[in-house]
This record gives C-alpha cells, structure tokens and sequence, in this order.
C-alpha cells in the first residue's frame, strides 16, 4: 500500500496515478478522514493529558487535606470521554486504511500510460520455424496423442480444467524439474509453501480486499492461492530483516487456482484459461537501491529458459492500466504459438517497490533505521501455455512432437511423443 505521508504530501500525483491505472478513487476523501482522524487523536492526547492532570491534583488535594469530590467526579467522566473519542478514530482509520488498500502502485515513469493497446514490445528473439505443413493446435494434436484430455476434465470438475495422460503428465513433469533445477543452480531456494492460506498473507500481496471474487475461498475463510508468490512473498511478513540477508531469493512450483471472474467462456479451448494450473514461482526480496536492477535479472532468467528450450518470444513492457496491482513495472515475456500465430503470455516479472513491504510490515535494518524492503515477482515460467507453445513449435508433419533437447534427460531419455 502507499505511504500516507505521501498521499497528503503529493495528492496530485497519487490521483493522476490513480486515474493514469482506471481506478477510482477519491483521494480528496481520504484527506478528509485523515484530517478528521488527526484531529480525533489530538482530542484524545488532550484527554490523556487532562486525566493525568486530574490525578496529579486529586492526589495534592489529598496530601494538603482538602476536599477532592469535585475533582474525582470530573476524573470519572474523562475515562467515557477518551473512549468514545478512540472508538471514533478508531472508526476513520479504519475507513482510511480500506481506501488505501485499494490504491493501487504507483508506476515507474518509464511506463506508457493507457490500456492494453499501449503495451510496448522492447525485445523479440528467436525464429519461427517454417513448416511444409498446418501446425495442429495444441488441443487437437494433444488429442490425438492421448495426451490431453478436456472431456474427462469436464467431467471431473467442469470447464476451465484439463487432464495431462501419458507422456502429456511427464513432458510437464520434466519442465517443472528443469525449470526448478534452473532456479536453484543459480541460488533460488526452492520452497514447498502451503496452498491455502489466511485472509492476512492474500492482503499482504494486495489480492484483498480488492480481488477477492478472483479467489476461491474455503468454508473456513481460507483462500487458495493464485499464484506461490502469495505464500513465498509472505514469508517475511512482520520480520525485520538483516541487510545482510539481502537478497533474498526464493522459486517454487505450486498449483493456482483462479475463478478468472468475467473473463470464462473468452479464449477458453484447450489449455489456454484454466481455473486450476501450474507454475514455477520466482519471488525475490531486496534492498531498495537493488530493485530495479533485480527485475532486469528476473526478466533476464525467464527469458534464457525460453532460449534454452528454443522458443521464440517477445517482451512488452504493460502499460499503466494492463499492469498488476501490487506493480510499479511489469514486463510481460510471450512465447510462441504458431497454429493461431500469436503469442502468449508465459511469465510476468514485476518490481512491487515498497508497496507490499508496507502491507506485509517487511523491513531491513539501516544505520537511519528501519525502512521497507522492495520485493519482486515473476512466473519462471507458468504452465501450461509454455506446453501449448512446445506441442506447437516441436510438431512434426507425421503429428510426432520433438522433445526439446534439455528435456530429453527429464525423460528418460525420450526423444518422441508419438501416438500409442
């Protein structure tokens, strides 16, 4: 969330920010209340103060023997006072502090402003192999190996899921381990987080309160993750960390799960938009003077595993409203997908600066005292639009799929996906 000082400081840019986002909100509003909350806390330190002023007299009153029934029933009126008064604060903060987790982050200046026609393409790599065949898209050819299955899935569960079988499951199987793998020869700690978690972690990470029908929710009040960043970027929460122990950097591989609320039923064949799927998580945490520096790296990481697998991609920079939340710059990496050539979105790597930091209480010890830590996050990569992207581009005329070289090993050596 923002810094209240900067809302009352520079009310102007966190509006036009608001604005430059889509979002609406009535910064002049929450002025109001935090004038009104001011002054509600000065009337009860002046409270506190009377009441400690009335003791001091009672008790000289009884020392010189004089009589101290005026003061003691104007002492027990102050106690009603300061509580009705704290109530009433207590109320406006609480007000305050709803409206400002609703804020979202303020961006970097280096992103464009506007929707998602704005996005700006910075990078493209990789060749689109020419074929002397139509590449099938990935639902047909991965019915017709038996490697997915969308009718059982159906069945099981309803729309927005999917069955892998066969050499399906383990050519997913076999990205998960090298992309993990990946991670942690180049000093990721792999964490196994819990997939369900409290009202608290999903408000650090700034999915509530604003998201919550994005989420499903457990009898209990527990909320299913969309994402491992949830959990991962919550380890810290309430701590103060040592600089030394920046950075800290974390990957994982989790299920997510998503109601994609508004958006089922658009662009839904296949694999394409799930409500269950999987992916490796990178979440870093660093010094604040290291943020921007680091979501170069992170971008850098999700790029060379597509290098490594051969796949072609592009980076775009999201604009102001196509950008999380939580973010103050988003690069989004697409992969790929040459049945319906076009390019799909395989990992989004994110500078958060300070704004979940503050949700979280995550800090880091300074010789000026204890400041908010930056935080990052990025998808390294997400399945399984990078299996979309891989039964596409390693299709063979005869329907085969090619495994990709770095894979083969994961595989036991397989080299073919072919029909059973």
């Amino acid at each position: 969330m923002l810094d209240i000082k900067l809302i009352r400081e520079k009310p102007k840019l966190v509006q036009k920010s608001c604005k430059d986002r889509g979002y609406d909100i009535d910064i002049k509003q929450i002025l109001k209340l935090d004038e009104d909350f001011r002054k509600l806390k000065a009337s009860a330190d002046s409270l506190r103060s009377e009441r400690n002023k009335t003791a001091q007299e009672i008790n000289q009153l009884k020392k010189e023997g004089k009589d101290i029934k005026k003061k003691v029933k104007e002492a027990k009126k102050i106690p009603e006072k300061i509580s009705k008064t704290e109530e009433e604060m207590n109320a406006v903060l609480s007000q305050i502090k709803d409206m400002i987790l609703r804020i979202p982050n303020i961006m970097h200046e280096s992103v464009p402003a506007g929707d998602e026609s704005k996005n700006k393409e910075i990078k493209k790599w990789g060749k689109k192999k020419k074929t002397g065949f139509k590449v099938k898209p990935h639902w047909q050819i991965g019915e017709e190996l038996g490697i997915i299955d969308m009718e059982r899935a159906a069945k099981l569960a309803g729309s927005g899921f999917y069955v892998l079988k066969g050499d399906g499951a383990r050519l997913q199987r076999a990205l998960v381990q090298f992309m993990l793998d990946f991670h942690n020869k180049h000093g990721f700690t792999e964490i196994n987080p819990p997939q369900i978690v409290n009202a608290k972690t999903m408000t650090g990470t700034g999915n509530l309160p604003k998201f919550e029908e994005d989420l499903y929710r457990t009898r209990e009040g527990l909320y299913l993750i969309p994402t491992a960043e949830v959990p991962v970027t919550n380890l810290h929460a309430d701590e103060i960390l040592n600089t030394s122990e920046l950075p800290k950097l974390y990957t994982a591989f989790t299920q997510c799960y998503r109601t994609e609320a508004g958006r089922h039923g658009a662009e839904t064949r296949g694999i394409f938009r799930l409500h269950e799927f999987e992916k490796v998580e990178m979440v870093m945490i660093v010094h604040p003077e290291k943020s921007w520096e680091a979501l170069e790296d992170m971008r850098s990481r999700a790029e060379k595993l597509l290098e490594l697998l051969e796949i072609p991609y592009r980076v775009l920079v999201l604009a102001t409203q196509d950008a999380g939340f939580a973010s103050a710059k988003t690069y989004d990496i697409e992969c790929y997908a040459p049945a319906d050539d076009r390019y799909l979105e395989v990992s989004s790597c994110s500078n958060c600066t300070d704004f979940q930091a503050r949700r979280m209480n995550t800090r880091m010890r300074t010789q000026q005292g204890n400041v908010f830590v930056h935080t990052l996050n990025g998808s390294g990569l997400a399945l399984p639009r990078l299996m979309i992207s891989i039964l596409e581009n390693y299709q063979n005329e005869d329907s085969s799929i090619t495994i990709p070289k770095l894979l083969q090993p994961y595989m036991g050596g397989q080299k073919k996906i072919t029909k059973k």
